[in-house]
């Protein structure tokens, strides 16, 4: 994904037709390559996935500042290390 994360562009992560796992991995491609404040916007067609991408969020650093509900799928945008997890212990 040449120039992703340049300031502005945001990478669409469209998960609605994976289960839990592939949405977790598609998100993970997506960010590697990402510098920290990037945005992400990830689609998902139900509820455990989108608790899986919140979970995964929280432990990777990462926040969602914003999650909707439109036509039936869950549209998050995710900040590429928005929150930092607080000390180990």
């Amino acid at each position: 994904m040449p120039g992703a994360g340049r300031p502005g562009e945001v990478v669409v992560v469209d998960g609605t037709k994976r289960e839990c796992t592939g949405v977790i991995a598609a998100l993970e491609h997506a960010m590697a390559d990402l510098r920290d404040g990037a945005t992400v916007t990830a689609l998902v067609a139900d509820v455990p996935s989108r608790v899986d991408v919140h979970a995964w969020a929280e432990r990777n650093g990462h926040a969602i500042p914003y999650e909707g509900r439109e036509a039936g799928r869950f549209h998050m945008t995710i900040v590429k290390g928005g929150r930092r997890a607080g000390p180990p212990g």
